[in-house]
């Protein structure tokens, strides 16, 4: 498979997962707007980063890990 084809399969499987992430992104933040900066800043990264993302990784999972790190940074909550 091509990096390019690779790309667009990943892209597509990011999109079907985007009620998953806004969900977990209202759970999250209970504000709609942040929630909305919160799924924007973590599909931006994971689509910035698709070459980092290997295929015997799970995507929900990769997504959920960057979604969370986003969110501690941009709350500034500890570990």
């Amino acid at each position: 498979m091509t990096d390019i084809s690779r790309h667009h399969r990943l892209q597509a499987e990011i999109e079907e997962l985007m009620p998953t992430f806004r969900s977990l992104a209202e759970a999250f933040c209970r504000n709609p707007a942040d929630a909305d900066d919160l799924v924007q800043e973590t599909v931006a990264r994971a689509v910035a980063s698709l070459d980092q993302f290997t295929d015997e990784m799970s995507l929900e999972s990769w997504m959920f890990a960057n979604m969370h790190d986003i969110y501690r940074r941009k709350f500034d909550i500890s570990q």
